[in-house]
């Protein structure tokens, strides 16, 4: 995975409004792992406690919680208009039935409360994420008509599989490490990125309703 994610784009969406921000997170997703391998480790072990964890410690009070916290309006559904706020099991069923929403609106929360920029790095590792899980959906299609692809199919549905749920590692591991940064429980000389660059003094922003790709599974 490290190899192949590097032929994939790091250039920003075209909508996203993170990307021109100055501050970054304390680590890039590829060196979460390694600065913050508690949590990596245990988003794989049980990453629905994890999701809901970290999404209650990111908004700090769970009166402030709403389904995605807004980044999942789509169509006719809008948060907090259907009993979510405030709502603790909502939060569990969000973490458990949509992970990869679930840990992607947590880190859109964490970025447009801290006024965070999109790393280059984190969205070649989402590229490579979204892509491989396409691939995926397009084998597994073909293998309804074509019967050798089945055995293809079942692998290449494995293989997205850990590449999702390192990913959602990934994001974790780096959430929570910005989030340990923001309340001071990082240390001087804790492994943080070189060339990240802090405002610790800076107010949070309200979050807005935005779009960073994520491959979910249902």
């Amino acid at each position: 995975m490290c190899i192949c994610f590097l032929c994939f784009p790091d250039s920003p969406h075209k909508n996203d409004k993170r990307a021109g921000r100055a501050n970054m997170f304390a680590t890039s997703m590829s060196n979460a792992p390694c600065a913050n391998p508690a949590i990596f480790c245990a988003s794989w072990c049980c990453f629905p406690c994890l999701n809901y964890h970290l999404r209650s410690k990111a908004i700090e009070d769970m009166n402030n919680y709403i389904c995605c916290q807004g980044y999942a309006n789509y169509c006719c559904f809008k948060a907090g208009s259907i009993g979510d706020q405030g709502n603790p099991l909502c939060l569990f069923l969000e973490s458990c039935c949509f992970p990869g929403l679930a840990v992607s609106s947590t880190r859109q929360f964490v970025m447009d409360k801290y006024d965070l920029a999109s790393d280059p790095c984190d969205r070649k590792i989402m590229h490579c994420n979204n892509i491989i899980w396409t691939l995926a959906c397009i084998c597994n299609i073909l293998a309804f008509f074509i019967e050798e692809l089945r055995c293809v199919a079942q692998a290449l549905d494995c293989f997205a599989d850990i590449v999702f749920c390192t990913t959602m590692g990934c994001m974790n591991a780096q959430v929570d490490l910005e989030l340990k940064k923001r309340m001071g429980a990082v240390a001087p000389g804790a492994p943080i990125c070189a060339e990240a660059v802090y405002e610790l003094s800076g107010g949070a922003a309200a979050a807005e309703p935005g779009a960073e790709a994520m491959a979910e599974r249902d």
